[in-house]
């Protein structure tokens, strides 16, 4: 009896270059008509050195951390289009680093290592680079991920105490009218103290004002912050000035953020019939915080 074993096993294999699963048209190399899946980690560990067998990997650790990725070789170890996609949901930073004389691409730069900040995501493709080795990074989420964070908010600047009528300095936040904001996003005046102008044929020096707010949310990360000031009049009066920064520290009722400033009015300096530089109206201080981390 003849046993015809050829034909059998030639049909085990594919003759066309195409594959399918679940669809018997094929129009890719690999075409799957279904769900895909692939290898999941979460790390909370602030050092990991990432496996063949990761794929897509989330950092959830409390501190920021360092993820390695694998050594580039020849062979079984090049690598050549193995693909890792990683997600930052943690509030700290990952420094993504390459192996030994590996390094990473952004563009024709090549960098040892990338921080990835909080809430981007990266993906990292390995090339066909087997001279030194290389990845190649692109971002989906963050083009090119910010490491600053910023907060803004609209203080008020209270009239003059040398003002006609004015509005006595005070200290210890003896005064609530002109705290701003709302919910725990809310700034105190702590104190103001006025100086008046001075005009002589010998000099000029403008009205101006020292003012303390205290932020009365949880006390900011000061370590690296840097205020920008700007002040605005959203009022009919002529009033121009000019804001600068004296210091910032959370040092406040219960360690809460303390921001002072310097405030001087710069459109006009002494006295005109009624009116003078010590002004009268309440205007506004705009306030942006940028970290740097």
């Amino acid at each position: 009896m003849k046993k015809y074993i050829l034909p059998l096993l030639i049909g085990m294999f594919p003759l066309h270059a195409q594959v399918g699963i679940n669809t018997t048209t094929p129009n890719s190399t690999l075409a799957v008509n279904g769900s895909l899946g692939a290898g999941y980690s979460q790390i909370t560990a602030n050092s990991y050195t990432i496996l063949p067998t990761d794929h897509y990997i989330t950092y959830n650790g409390t501190g920021n951390a360092t993820f390695t990725l694998p050594v580039i070789g020849t062979g079984a170890t090049s690598y050549t289009g193995r693909i890792y996609k990683i997600k930052n949901i943690s509030t700290s930073g990952i420094t993504l680093q390459a192996s030994g004389a590996n390094t990473l691409r952004i563009d024709n730069t090549p960098v040892a290592s990338f921080v990835i900040p909080r809430g981007a995501y990266a993906e990292v493709v390995n090339n066909s680079n087997t001279t030194g080795g290389t990845w190649d990074l692109s971002f989906t989420v963050l083009p090119k991920p910010s490491n600053v964070e910023i907060y803004g908010a609209q203080l008020s600047i209270p009239p003059h105490g040398g003002g006609s009528p004015g509005v006595g300095d005070w200290s210890n936040h003896t005064v609530t009218s002109y705290d701003t904001g709302t919910g725990t996003d809310v700034w105190w005046v702590i104190s103001k103290t006025s100086t008046a102008y001075a005009h002589t044929s010998a000099y000029s020096n403008t009205s101006r004002m020292t003012i303390v707010y205290e932020y009365q949310g949880s006390p900011f990360n000061v370590t690296n912050m840097y205020p920008i000031l700007t002040a605005g009049n959203n009022s009919s009066f002529p009033d121009v000035f000019t804001a600068s920064f004296v210091s910032l520290a959370n040092n406040g009722t219960a360690g809460r953020t303390r921001l002072t400033v310097s405030v001087a009015r710069i459109d006009f300096i002494g006295s005109n019939g009624s009116n003078n530089s010590n002004w009268t109206g309440t205007f506004l201080l705009n306030l942006l915080l940028a970290r740097k981390y």
